[in-house]
């Protein structure tokens, strides 16, 4: 029984071999032909029949899409660069109005605050139910506010900020002089003043006892100092305690010509702003104060014209 399997086996290899040899035999002919007019092909001046019909449609504008893409990236970049500008700005702003909050968080308060102002106008469209020009007026009113509120109190705190530690500036300095003069340390005469006084400036003293603890240097934390204000006055002020500690000169001598030099920019500039007055009162006289005096005056004589002359 075996026997007769392995010829039926063979039997049939056999005859498979015979009908599919001439198949065989034509397509080793097609390879040869086909290597041949490669061989032809593979000249240069036949490079380009080689591509297909598409490519040399395409393709010129498919090597420029990586430039394209490339200009592309950038301004993507770009954005990202005008958004942590924006934030920085932010940051710095938050900063000098002593607002101690992440950028990204005064951009959702702004949000919330827009949602809200748009809120309580539709709330307050509802209950007056305004004409057309009056809901108008009132949207816009209500989506300003919405927008510029949160800004324009930013601004607002940064301004009193500010004026607040100018304020403040001379006394607190005397107040450190003292403490140093009686035998305290620097750290201990910013403690002592702050037990003693209260404001912007004192917060700021108090962060820079914060950093000092933390491990900042005393440099380090003035120059923080230096750069979380606008005012010349505490620039002045922190850059002559750092060249104090550099140099080994006493930080009472100081903050006493310090305190004594702002005292007098402080008389200066209130003498300046006396005589800035007068001029800036002229703007409001020629626009408002003067025409109703010349209607008070000329007016009577004008009608008593006008009547002569009609009659």
């Amino acid at each position: 029984m075996e026997y007769v399997v392995i010829s039926y086996a063979l039997l049939a290899f056999i005859l498979f071999v015979l009908i599919a040899a001439p198949f065989g035999k034509r397509a080793d002919e097609k390879d040869r032909r086909v290597e041949m007019i490669k061989g032809t092909i593979d000249r240069p001046e036949f490079d380009e029949l080689q591509t297909s019909l598409a490519s040399r449609i395409f393709g010129k504008s498919m090597k420029k899409l990586p430039a394209i893409l490339r200009k592309i990236a950038p301004k993507k970049k770009n954005k990202t660069k005008e958004k942590s500008k924006k934030l920085e700005v932010i940051a710095r702003q938050l900063r000098l109005a002593g607002i101690f909050m992440d950028p990204e968080d005064f951009n959702f308060i702004k949000t919330v605050f827009l949602v809200a102002s748009l809120v309580a106008t539709l709330i307050i469209v509802m209950v007056i139910k305004p004409e057309p020009m009056v809901l108008l007026l009132v949207l816009s009113v209500g989506v300003l506010i919405g927008i510029m509120g949160p800004t324009f109190y930013l601004r607002s705190r940064v301004n009193s900020h500010q004026n607040g530690i100018k304020q403040q500036l001379p006394d607190a300095m005397d107040l450190l002089c003292v403490c140093i003069e009686a035998g305290l340390s620097f750290d201990a005469s910013l403690m002592k003043v702050s037990e003693k006084l209260h404001g912007p400036f004192i917060d700021e003293l108090l962060v820079v006892y914060r950093e000092i603890q933390i491990g900042l240097t005393r440099r380090e934390a003035l120059q923080h100092l230096c750069d979380s204000t606008t005012l010349d006055e505490l620039r002045t002020f922190s850059s002559a305690l750092i060249q104090a500690e550099q140099l080994g000169i006493p930080i009472n001598n100081v903050m006493r010509s310090q305190s004594e030099q702002l005292r007098v920019e402080r008389s200066q500039q209130a003498k300046e702003k006396g005589n800035k007055a007068s001029i800036k009162m002229l703007i409001p006289m020629l626009l408002f104060i003067f025409p109703v005096i010349f209607i008070i005056l000329m007016g009577p004589s004008v009608l008593n014209i006008i009547d002569t002359f009609s009659s």
